[in-house]
């Protein structure tokens, strides 16, 4: 087969260069390659180099990406220029006993740019009958064109053919009008009855998708909720499966309501995560543990009064403040208590300071004291585990999972995308592309659910012991103030009290209730306590709230933040291909 394209560029600016890829294909071959322009034939022999430097009037041939490329050079600036490339075909003819079957590809799909206008002909070796073995297709169906057939040419028109879209002009014709089939490929049997089918096929499976595409677009809440249905629905049952099997607590038989002490040695900054069953400290714990190590001793506090500036200065108030100073440097200390110590060093520096100034100075070295609150979370974490309170089978079970889902929405994806047509969506690209998306709902879900622990680990039995006693203690924490019964009657467990509220996050009601229930002369011995007991709550100095305390260390000790700016039906037909120009 002889192909002659002639194809028209329209340019806008200076280009010097075009080029034209033809795919290979098994059996196919081709050669005696020309280009010219008004009559005029370009002489062979120059760069094939895409963007590279050739004498005008001048091409290149040559194979690359399991194709065949041509180049020419020519010179164009704001006009239009039609160009003539030409060359032989070999074995894209196949010769069954009956019929010859050409199905040439007259545009291929790497072509960048849209087509405005498309006009294809195939003359055949001699004229021929219009008959049923002379027939013509054009395809995919989706694309606007007609074919027409002549006793010696068949046609083909399409217009506004999207960039990447490919045409196909498919002939058959009685064998009798080839004198040689040496050029062609040669297969025994009749072949008219298999081309139609597979044309019949391709036209009915272009409007099944059509139907099934436009039936799932008319009922969109059922389309909704099925895809509602595979985009959570796995996801969720197998958390509830991890749930069942992993994350839910065990019973007991434990049945007190309050504790009314602490009920085991366990450090407060420990204490909420176990309660909580998260591994997640905070500003609360920082507090507590600052406030523990003064109730041992590490640090010396003074009661003093400090006024606060209200309404921009224009009012005052006396605030009830600690002032610390450095104590018994002797007190033992965990792996996670040495960070907290180690900010409160740095902010006395061997002198003294209160409380309230606490916030100002550890901003002053904002990067150090974050890396020290960094050191302090994981080592209260490592301190967790090393208690042995949690079983974590569940989380493997998940990320197995997760990556099962993210696969699989990586292969749908990569799959439906790339087979994606805009113009005419296949069912099946639909269909991946929607499960594709599914999948990946899937693996976020899961995600989530890796987050949360409680879904995936529960405590084991030592564990839930433990949690269900403090607890207990928490809820009596809360309650004590309104509970009719006889106060602490020591310093050290008044102490604790408040030491574990800061940890729970209800330092406040433990405040309250001191403030109603703590005998004044236990109050004048705390460490730790600066509310006098006596008098009317409105009374006297106000307190420094220990909730302003701690959210003050949480933002003080937060990482300096940091900012930038920008930074760096058919498609078995030969041919096609595509081409460019620069």
């Amino acid at each position: 087969m002889r192909v002659r394209e002639s194809i028209t560029f329209d340019f806008s600016g200076s280009f010097s260069g075009a080029y034209r890829d033809i795919p290979f294909r098994p059996g196919l071959s081709i050669d005696q390659v020309k280009v010219s322009e008004n009559g005029d034939e370009y002489t062979p022999g120059a760069n094939t180099e895409i963007g590279g430097f050739g004498l005008p009037g001048t091409f290149g041939v040559t194979g690359a990406n399991k194709s065949l490329r041509i180049v020419w050079h020519y010179g164009a600036t704001d006009e239009q220029r039609t160009f003539l490339i030409s060359y032989r075909l070999r074995g894209l003819a196949i010769a069954y006993d009956d019929v010859v079957d050409v199905n040439f590809r007259v545009w291929g799909d790497e072509w960048q740019a849209s087509l405005g206008s498309l006009d294809a002909q195939m003359r055949l070796p001699r004229p021929a009958p219009l008959g049923p073995l002379y027939r013509v297709w054009g395809s995919p169906a989706w694309v606007r064109g007609v074919v027409n057939r002549t006793p010696g040419v068949a046609t083909l028109q399409a217009a506004n053919v999207p960039a990447k879209q490919f045409v196909e002009l498919r002939v058959t014709f009685p064998r009798n009008l080839l004198t040689s089939t040496a050029g062609a490929q040669v297969r025994s049997g009749n072949g008219l009855p298999k081309i139609l089918a597979e044309e019949l096929d391709s036209q009915r499976a272009y409007e099944h998708d059509r139907e099934r595409i436009d039936d799932a677009k008319s009922h969109p809440w059922r389309t909704a909720l099925i895809l509602l249905l595979l985009g959570v629905g796995p996801a969720m049952l197998l958390v509830g499966g991890v749930w069942l099997t992993y994350g839910r607590e065990r019973k007991t038989g434990y049945d007190r309501e309050y504790e009314q002490a602490p009920p085991t040695e366990t450090e407060p900054a420990l204490v909420p995560s176990l309660v909580r069953q998260q591994a997640s400290p905070g500003s609360n714990e920082f507090t507590a543990t600052l406030f523990d190590l003064i109730r041992r001793g590490r640090y010396k506090s003074t009661a003093v009064t400090t006024e606060r500036k209200l309404w921009g200065g224009l009012r005052h108030e006396d605030v009830s403040d600690l002032q610390l100073s450095p104590g018994d440097t002797n007190v033992a200390l965990t792996e996670f208590e040495k960070p907290v110590a180690e900010v409160v060093d740095s902010v006395l520096a061997g002198g003294e300071s209160r409380l309230s100034e606490f916030r100002e100075s550890i901003s002053a070295d904002r990067k150090g004291n974050s890396t020290r609150f960094t050191t302090f979370k994981k080592s209260v974490g490592d301190a967790i585990d090393a208690k042995g309170w949690f079983a974590h089978g569940g989380l493997r079970f998940l990320v197995i999972w997760i990556l099962v889902f993210g696969v699989l929405a990586l292969v749908l994806l990569t799959t439906g995308i790339h087979g994606f047509r805009s113009v005419a969506p296949r069912w099946g690209d639909v269909v991946r592309v929607a499960l594709g998306f599914c999948a990946a709902s899937n693996a976020v879900s899961l995600i989530f659910a890796a987050n949360n622990a409680p879904l995936w680990r529960r405590r084991t039995t030592a564990g839930q012991t433990e949690a269900e006693r403090w607890e207990a203690f928490r809820r009596y924490l809360t309650d004590f103030p309104r509970l009719k019964e006889a106060p602490p009657a020591t310093l050290e467990l008044w102490e604790r009290y408040l030491v574990y509220g800061i940890a729970f996050g209800i330092a406040e009601r433990v405040l309250q209730g001191a403030h109603l229930l703590m005998p004044e002369e236990l109050h004048d011995q705390s460490a730790i306590y600066w509310i006098s007991p006596t008098g009317d709550l409105g009374s006297g100095p106000s307190s420094l709230a220990i909730s302003d305390l701690s959210s003050g260390f949480g933002s003080a000790l937060a990482p300096p933040s940091s900012s930038g700016g920008f930074s760096g039906g058919g498609g078995g037909g030969g041919g096609g291909g595509g081409g460019g120009a620069w």
